[in-house]
């Protein structure tokens, strides 16, 4: 098993230049178990440092107040340094974060397209004019950067999450500190030397590497923020919030799930067992949408349950390295564990595990953090397995026996991030994504994800939205204008 990472010190990027510290961290690669690189353990005083300069930048450059076609073509080079530099990054990403290849070009090719459209929007902060009672009165509203952005992300889609985060946050004329995620640190510090070749100035967008409970910590409580973007478990995505709210620092949680995926007995079976096998098992189940509770309607659920688990048994487990590969490691010891943990609950609780179940350590998988695709049928809504999110290759299956009861067992979650259907019948499409509580609803096809479309969660799977026009609008603030033309004076109470 290849090891495509060379060891490095991976630094931090402040102020337009790479820094190191006094302390590291090793990264480690999941698919082989092996040191490859160590990064750049930041503190307290590098996060408030970079949050300083990020402060000093939005006051006193340019950026803020630059006409958003010249702020767009700045972005629109990073597309294109991307694109150049993206042989360099895929099997960086690979060992770093466990993809396959296909899943890692495929990261790096959206990445550059999330740039591209926000390229493309930095004229699209647009205001209203206001009725107003008088004909000499005038309203009207204006969007306005933030200020100085602070940036959490997660292990589970480095490069492509630092693009959706950063490049909205830049292209609405704010400035931002970045903190990567300690399992998968390696890409988003090889970001400085894109955002400089780009001409991004120095200090707009900053890179403190670091632990999370020391410098995303940090960041979070962090007074001098404007604003707090972050990704991660609902449990985490709590103590940031009160962490922030402690400042009253405005939020915006993308957060966990533990999305529903409702199959019909009219659905057409090809495609239904594309959406739930696709849905499940995107990187490895480790996506926060990823529909991993699967309710069949109870005509066909033994037919159907059958032919998922042939589906299930048909997927790759390997090399991350090698193209045969459908699905890779498992991000870390401590995750795999919790997923064994999950499996072990749902046994425990009655369910049955038709495939999987087990780590896979076949040849040199031992020595990497795998596990085989799972199908944990005759579940019940009730159980942990259904309730908490696993974030790995398991799926919990559920049986219905009409659409309402489906709906109703979808919604008892305290998670709302998405929900899928399949169905031929367009009527009970309509109907399901009318009811369901979740903040993105797919029929017939899962975890598909436009950069046009907004992303939110409901419940606690998040507050405010990202991508879309309103994913640029979340990072600026909103103001209202009201001129009064007539001249006369306003009333003096008590006269």
């Amino acid at each position: 098993m290849k090891n495509l990472a060379a060891m490095k010190p991976y630094k931090h990027f402040i102020n337009g230049e790479y820094r190191g510290s006094s302390q590291t961290f090793e990264t480690i690669n999941p698919a082989t178990g092996q040191t490859i690189g160590e990064a750049a353990r930041g503190t307290k005083a590098d996060i408030d440092n970079a949050v300083q300069i990020a402060q000093d930048t939005f006051s006193n450059s340019a950026w803020p107040d630059m006409d958003g076609r010249e702020r767009g073509q700045i972005l629109r080079k990073v597309a294109q340094v991307i694109r150049h530099r993206a042989e360099q990054i895929i099997p960086l990403e690979v060992a770093d974060a466990g993809k396959t290849l296909a899943d890692a070009r495929l990261e790096v090719e959206i990445a550059a397209q999330v740039w591209d459209y926000y390229a493309d929007l930095t004229q699209s902060a647009i205001g209203t004019v206001h009725a107003v009672p008088a004909p000499d009165q005038f309203g009207y509203t204006v969007r306005q950067p933030a200020g100085v952005i602070g940036i959490i992300i997660p292990w589970n889609f480095p490069f492509v999450l630092t693009a959706l985060k950063l490049a909205p946050a830049l292209a609405a004329g704010n400035t931002a500190v970045m903190k990567p995620a300690e399992d998968s640190p390696i890409t988003a510090s090889l970001l400085g030397d894109f955002l400089n070749e780009a001409g991004i100035p120095a200090g707009v967008a900053n890179i403190v590497q670091g632990l999370g409970e020391e410098a995303g910590a940090a960041l979070a409580a962090n007074p001098s923020l404007d604003k707090l973007v972050f990704t991660g478990s609902s449990e985490i995505g709590s103590l940031v919030m009160q962490t922030a709210g402690k400042n009253i620092t405005d939020v915006t949680l993308e957060l966990g799930g533990k999305s529903a995926n409702i199959i019909c007995a009219d659905a057409d079976r090809e495609q239904a067992l594309m959406s739930a096998t696709f849905g499940c098992l995107l990187h490895c189940g480790q996506c926060c949408c990823a529909g991993t509770r699967l309710l069949v309607e109870k005509s066909i659920q033994e037919s159907f349950l059958a032919d998922l688990e042939k589906q299930f048994e048909r997927i790759r487990v390997g090399d991350p390295t090698d193209e045969k590969t459908h699905i890779g490691p498992i991000i870390n010891d401590k995750q795999l564990t919790k997923i064994d943990d999950y499996v072990e609950v749902g046994r425990a609780e009655g369910a049955t595990v038709m495939t999987g179940g087990e780590r896979a350590t076949t040849g040199e998988l031992g020595n990497g953090f795998f596990y085989k695709p799972t199908v944990l049928a005759n579940a019940d809504n009730r159980m942990r397995i259904a309730q908490e999110e696993i974030f790995g290759p398991v799926i919990t299956c559920i049986g219905f026996e009409d659409l309402d009861e489906a709906i109703a067992i979808a919604n008892d979650s305290t998670y709302g991030l998405a929900a899928g259907v399949c169905t031929r019948d367009l009527v009970k499409a309509h109907y399901a994504a009318r009811r369901l509580e979740a903040g993105t609803v797919w029929i017939n096809t899962f975890n598909g994800l436009a950069l046009n479309s907004p992303f939110l969660g409901w419940k606690k799977s998040g507050i405010g939205v990202e991508r879309g026009v309103e994913g640029l609008h979340d990072h600026m603030r909103l103001k209202t204008v009201r001129i009064d033309m007539s001249q006369q004076p306003l009333p003096v109470f008590g006269d």
